[in-house]
């Protein structure tokens, strides 16, 4: 068995001076700054290094609602597809809006996420797929060019260079696939 051995009155802890004290809580206080700029510094170099087509995949899966700016249309709604050169938007009404990713001229969100869920990556991954499809099923659609109104009409020809489609009115469009920015249903 021990023998209890006090300890000396010189040596018991001491009570933190109000200096002391002060003193710590400056260092949890740069503490806590320096681990915030860490952070936002490792958040910078993520997005700083992560392309358009994979942050719009980001974005698909946790459900962000999105507003894209588009030649002469905003298109609000939820990413549900992203694959090569397109991404399609469906609306809150179920429409779907097939858009060029290099014709956006913008896309913003709130950062409120939905409930996640996966994005497609399948076909199409390009307009002149989308709208073959689109032909192929004889949907008659709205097609978005980067400068002008966007046609209203059905799909009658695709080629690689170009798409023909017949108006509302009988007029015979050619527009080149080029000009194409975005392709939606009937508006």
């Amino acid at each position: 068995m021990t023998d209890f051995i006090p300890t000396p009155p010189d040596r018991l802890p001491l009570a933190p001076s109000p200096e002391s004290e002060r003193l710590r809580q400056e260092l949890h206080v740069e503490r806590r700054s320096y681990l915030e700029e860490v952070e936002d510094a490792v958040a910078e170099t993520a997005a700083a290094s992560t392309p358009l087509d994979m942050r719009l995949m980001q974005l698909g899966n946790r459900s962000v609602e999105v507003t894209v700016e588009v030649a002469d249309r905003q298109i609000r709604g939820r990413i549900v597809h992203v694959s090569g050169e397109i991404a399609t938007i469906q609306n809150i009404g179920g429409a779907m809006f097939c858009v060029r990713i290099a014709s956006m001229m913008s896309l913003r969100h709130l950062n409120q996420p939905g409930e996640t869920r996966g994005v497609e990556t399948g076909s199409p991954s390009t307009i002149v797929a989308k709208v073959r499809e689109a032909w192929t099923l004889g949907q008659r659609c709205t097609i978005g060019r980067q400068v002008g109104n966007a046609v209203l009409g059905d799909i009658t020809a695709v080629t690689d260079g170009h798409i023909e489609c017949l108006d509302p009115q009988g007029t015979h469009w050619l527009i080149p696939i080029d000009t194409i920015s975005w392709i939606g249903p009937k508006l």
